[in-house]
């Protein structure tokens, strides 16, 4: 009875595994969900980079070095039509990964060249823009955590028996996760008021 009792087992979870059965569905819409979610805070950011961007160029040289990194990463990140689609491809989603965090970087870059003219940063719309793209920065990085803690549940799941064994008929790829931070893009120190800062020491 054992002997026919483990064959039959058996022969369902291949007859699972030939339907294509997907080992965790849970999960794996929440994978797909949590990383919805990511795309559409960097197409937000996206937008607050244009916006910044529109403000640099009243107040920049048109060869600034950073409009130059700017333009080109916002043309890396929109060359790579980011969608759902790159959970299946660990590689793409490498590239998105860096093209983003290159992005980051531009901006940062941006913001440091508009602090150092004294009309544009005292403006109270680029002081409102910054604010927003460190905000922005905040939920991004805690989408990526969202995301990449679904990602880690998924792949738990799929290597649990009896998903394990269906894998060996229908192999499928572990979902790729983010392995390094996205930096927040404001690198700005707080300024001291020495003029301040002498008056409250007098006395």
């Amino acid at each position: 009875m054992k002997p026919a009792l483990i064959v039959s087992i058996l022969f369902a979870l291949f007859c699972m595994a030939g339907c294509g059965t997907d080992p965790a569905p849970r999960a794996d819409h929440q994978v797909i969900v949590a990383f919805a979610d990511v795309l559409d805070l960097y197409n937000e950011r996206l937008e607050l980079t244009q916006q910044a961007v529109t403000l640099a160029r009243k107040h920049l040289p048109p060869d600034a070095p950073a409009l130059t990194q700017i333009d080109s990463s916002r043309m890396a990140v929109a060359d790579l039509h980011a969608s759902p689609a790159l959970l299946d491809s660990p590689a793409s989603f490498e590239r998105f990964d860096v093209a983003q965090r290159d992005l980051t970087d531009a901006i940062s870059q941006l913001l440091i060249a508009c602090e150092g003219v004294r009309r544009l940063d005292g403006s109270p719309a680029f002081r409102a823009l910054r604010m927003r793209l460190a905000s922005s920065a905040g939920r991004i990085a805690f989408a990526r955590e969202r995301y990449d803690e679904a990602a880690r549940r998924y792949n738990a799941a799929r290597h649990r028996f009896p998903f394990d064994l269906a894998d060996l008929i229908h192999p499928e790829q572990d979902k790729p996760a983010f392995t390094v931070p996205d930096a927040t893009p404001v690198h700005r120190h707080p300024r001291t008021d020495f003029g301040a800062l002498r008056g409250s020491l007098r006395v």
